[in-house]
C-alpha cells in the first residue's frame, strides 16, 4: 500500500437513523490509472450518504470523485492505493481505515466497534 489513513466522522444526532443505501454511488475509473497503481477513496457524509471511487490514476482524483458522488456534507474517510478501504458505523460516528486486503481494512475500521457500513477495493489489491 502506498499510504494509510484513519478517519472519523461524527454523526449529527439522529440525522443518520433511517438513511438507506439509495444515497450511495460507486464511480469506477475508465482507464486513467497508471499501470500497476490504482487509487481509491470512500467519502461519507454526516447524513449517512457515501460515495466511492475506484481505479483512478492518482489520489487527488479518486478523492475528488468520491466526494462528488457523496450526497451531503461529506469527508474522505478512506483513501488507498493498490488495496481496500472500509468504513464502520457506530451509534455516533463513522470510522474509516485501509489495508492491503478487504479483511484487513474491515478489521481496522471495526477497531472502534460498530458494523461495516461500506467498503471498496481497487482492481489490483492483494
Amino acid at each position: 500500500m502506498t499510504f494509510s489513513r484513519t478517519r472519523r466522522l461524527a454523526a449529527g444526532g439522529l440525522a443518520v437513523i433511517g438513511i438507506a443505501g439509495g444515497l450511495s454511488t460507486v464511480a469506477p475509473a475508465a482507464s486513467n490509472a497508471a499501470p500497476g497503481v490504482f487509487y481509491g477513496a470512500i467519502a461519507v457524509g454526516s447524513n449517512g450518504a457515501w460515495g466511492r471511487a475506484l481505479d483512478y490514476g492518482n489520489r487527488a482524483t479518486a478523492e475528488r470523485v468520491a466526494l462528488s458522488y457523496c450526497n451531503g456534507n461529506c469527508r474522505i474517510l478512506a483513501s488507498f492505493a493498490n488495496g481496500c478501504g472500509a468504513v464502520a458505523k457506530t451509534r455516533a460516528s463513522y470510522w474509516g481505515n485501509v489495508g492491503d486486503t478487504l479483511g484487513v481494512a474491515q478489521n481496522r475500521a471495526l477497531r472502534n466497534g460498530g458494523y461495516i457500513y461500506t467498503w471498496a477495493c481497487t482492481s489490483n489489491h492483494a
